[in-house]
Formats: C-alpha cells, sequence, structure tokens
C-alpha cells in the first residue's frame, strides 16, 4: 500500500506578533550594549511605532463592521475608535496613551525625516571638554533614540494590545495576543 497524508494547516496571521518580537529582541540588544546598539533603540521605537496600527487593524478587523472604511485613517484616530467602541478608557495624558501618540509622532518623523541642520556652542571647563570633545551634536529625532524611550515603547505596545485584547470576546480574540496555529492530518491510503 502506498500511503499520503493529508495535512491541513490554518492561522490567522496578525503582523504586530513579529513586529513586537523583533522590538524585543532590538531592546535585549541595546540592554547588552551588542555592537549596533544604538541602532537597536532606533528599530525597537520604530517598530513599536509600527506595531500600534498593525493592532488596530488586527482588533479593528475583528469587531468593527466594515473597518475597511477606517483603513486610511490615522494611527491615533484607529485607536480612539476602537477605544470608544470596546469601551476601554482612553485618556491621551495617561499611559499607555501617551506614549502610544509619542510612538505615533517618532514614526512619523522617522518615515517622513527631513533634514536637520544642527550647531551647539557650549563654555567648558578643560575637563568637560576633554569629555565632550568627540561628542557631535544631534539632532531632535536622535535626541529622542534612547534605551529608556526604547523600553517604553515596548512596555506601551504591550499593554495596549492587552487591554484591547482582555475586553472582545473569546471567539474573535484567537491569535490576538499570542500567535498561534492549528492543523491536523490525515492518512490516506491508494489501493
Amino acid at each position: 500500500m502506498n500511503a499520503k497524508v493529508k495535512a491541513v494547516r490554518k492561522r490567522m496571521f496578525s503582523a504586530h506578533h513579529m513586529l513586537i518580537g523583533a522590538a524585543r529582541v532590538a531592546v535585549a540588544d541595546a540592554e547588552a550594549k551588542k555592537p549596533g546598539w544604538s541602532y537597536s533603540q532606533l528599530t525597537a521605537i520604530t517598530l513599536c511605532g509600527l506595531v500600534i496600527e498593525a493592532i488596530c487593524n488586527a482588533v479593528g478587523d475583528r469587531v468593527v463592521p466594515d473597518w475597511k472604511d477606517f483603513e486610511r485613517a490615522s494611527p491615533n484616530a484607529k485607536i480612539r475608535l476602537l477605544c470608544k467602541y470596546l469601551n476601554v478608557q482612553y485618556d491621551k495624558n495617561q499611559e499607555p496613551w501617551s506614549t502610544v501618540r509619542w510612538l505615533i509622532k517618532q514614526r512619523n518623523a522617522i518615515a517622513h525625516a527631513k533634514p536637520q541642520r544642527v550647531e551647539e556652542e557650549h563654555e567648558w571647563n578643560r575637563d568637560d571638554y576633554d569629555r565632550h570633545r568627540e561628542d557631535y551634536p544631534l539632532s531632535d529625532l536622535e535626541r529622542e533614540l534612547s534605551l529608556d524611550n526604547a523600553k517604553r515603547s515596548l512596555k506601551a505596545v504591550q499593554d495596549v494590545l492587552l487591554r484591547l485584547t482582555e475586553v472582545i470576546p473569546d471567539e474573535d480574540s484567537v491569535g490576538l495576543y499570542s500567535d498561534s496555529w492549528e492543523g491536523s492530518a490525515t492518512v490516506i491510503y491508494d489501493e
């Protein structure tokens, strides 16, 4: 007898899982000061900025009728819409929402980066000069890239994900809080 196996695999892909995973790795690399760690801070913050919209789209697609009508809305508008629809308290001046707003601003600043002339003038004593003589002036964008901001960003997106998914009915939330898949296999005998 010659046997074949019929395999069926199913998964609801939501990009926020891989983006959060990559941001988590970038934060760990920055904490460990691995080579290129300053770029890891940029990576974590950028990815967390992308996570916000990915979470909105994943949740909105499942719980808001005709979510496609809101695809062109800003991430800030999407998050407010979802909070109102799901009855999740939203205050732009409180965490995690204040960090979410900051993240969206940073995402836009990175995606639409503009050149900036940076000039500094200092009067230092000799010791301070020796300490800072190889420091180059930072742009506004570069000043926002720090390990603290990367960690704050990751915490905020994880908090947003939890707040939005914990109020969704179980039947609608599968695959939103954690990535998963299911499968089956059946042996088919040829006679």
